[in-house]
C-alpha cells in the first residue's frame, strides 16, 4: 500500500468525557444527531452544530469530544501498537460506539481509499492490514471491553440501534451528557436533521466549515463522509473469504460491541 497523507492526524483532545470508536462506526451521524439537539434545546448557535466540544461547554456540560484513541486511520499504527492501558480515562466519562465490524471495515475502506487517499490495494487487502483491518477493531473492541470498568462512567451505544430508534439512542446519549428533560420536538428535529439524504446534501453543499462534513470528490459518489448508512451493505462489496476472515477474528477477540448484526 501507497500512502501520501493529505489529512492531519488525529490528536488527543483535552475533554471532560470522550465518545469513542474505530473509524466509520457512525459518530458523524452521532455527532450530527447530538450537535441539532444540542442547538435546539439550549439556544446555541447552528454554526456551531458539528463542533460537539464548542456546544457542550457553552451548555455547561463540560467538554465532550469525538475520539478514535489510536485507531484514526492517518495514525498508521497497527493493532500490536494499540494501547489497552486506558488509565487516562479514570476520571473521565466514556461513551463507545460500535458497529458490526464487516460494514465498519466497508466504511472504512473508502474513507482510506477514495476521501483520504491514503490507501492503494483491493478490499480484501485492506481488511487483512495490521493498520486498517479485522485484527485492529477486533483489538480495539477488546481493549475497550476490558477496560469498560476504568472510566469514571462507561456507555456503550451501537450503530444499528442507531438505525432502530435513533430518537432513543440520541435520549440516552444525552442523558449520558447530563441533559435530560429534552421535549420530543427536539428530538425529532434532530432525527429529521440527521437523515442520511439531508447530511449527503449538507456535505456537498459544503454547509459547514471544517473537514467533519467536508465532501471529497463530487464525482465519486464513495468519497462522501455520509456514504451509505446501510446496515449489513458489507455484501456490496466483500468476497466470502473476505468476510470469514473478519468474523474469524471478531469471534477470535470475543467481544460483542462489533459481534454480526442481528
Amino acid at each position: 500500500m501507497a500512502f501520501e497523507p493529505k489529512w492531519k492526524p488525529e490528536r488527543k483532545p483535552d475533554a471532560d468525557c470522550y465518545l469513542v470508536s474505530f473509524p466509520k462506526a457512525g459518530r458523524t451521524w452521532l455527532r450530527a444527531l447530538l450537535g441539532k439537539a444540542l442547538v435546539e434545546h439550549f439556544g446555541l448557535p447552528p454554526d456551531d452544530l458539528l463542533e460537539t466540544g464548542k456546544l457542550t461547554a457553552a451548555a455547561g456540560l463540560g467538554v465532550a469530544e469525538f475520539y478514535h484513541d489510536g485507531s484514526a486511520m492517518l495514525d498508521l499504527l497497527p493493532w500490536q501498537s494499540l494501547v489497552a492501558d486506558k488509565s487516562a480515562y479514570r476520571d473521565k466519562r466514556v461513551l463507545l460506539i460500535g458497529r458490526d465490524a464487516r460494514d465498519t471495515l466497508v466504511s472504512a475502506y473508502f474513507q482510506a481509499s477514495r476521501r483520504l487517499q491514503i490507501v492503494r490495494a483491493p478490499i480484501g487487502a485492506f481488511v487483512r492490514d495490521d493498520r486498517f483491518g479485522a485484527r485492529k477493531i477486533a483489538t480495539f473492541y477488546r481493549q475497550w471491553d476490558d477496560a469498560r470498568s476504568v472510566p469514571r462512567a462507561f456507555e456503550f451505544v451501537r450503530y444499528e440501534a442507531m438505525h432502530a430508534d435513533p430518537a432513543g439512542v440520541l435520549r440516552r446519549t444525552l442523558a449520558f451528557l447530563g441533559v435530560h428533560d429534552v421535549a420530543g420536538s427536539t428530538l425529532d428535529a434532530a432525527v429529521a436533521f440527521a437523515r442520511f439524504d439531508n447530511l449527503r446534501k449538507v456535505e456537498s453543499e459544503g454547509r459547514y466549515a471544517g473537514p467533519i462534513l467536508q465532501a471529497g470528490s463530487g464525482a465519486d459518489p464513495e468519497s462522501f463522509k455520509v456514504r451509505r448508512g446501510k446496515v449489513g451493505g458489507f455484501r456490496d462489496y466483500l468476497a466470502d473469504d473476505d468476510v470469514a476472515w473478519i468474523d474469524a477474528c471478531v469471534a477470535e477477540s470475543r467481544c460483542d460491541f462489533i459481534a454480526p448484526a442481528q
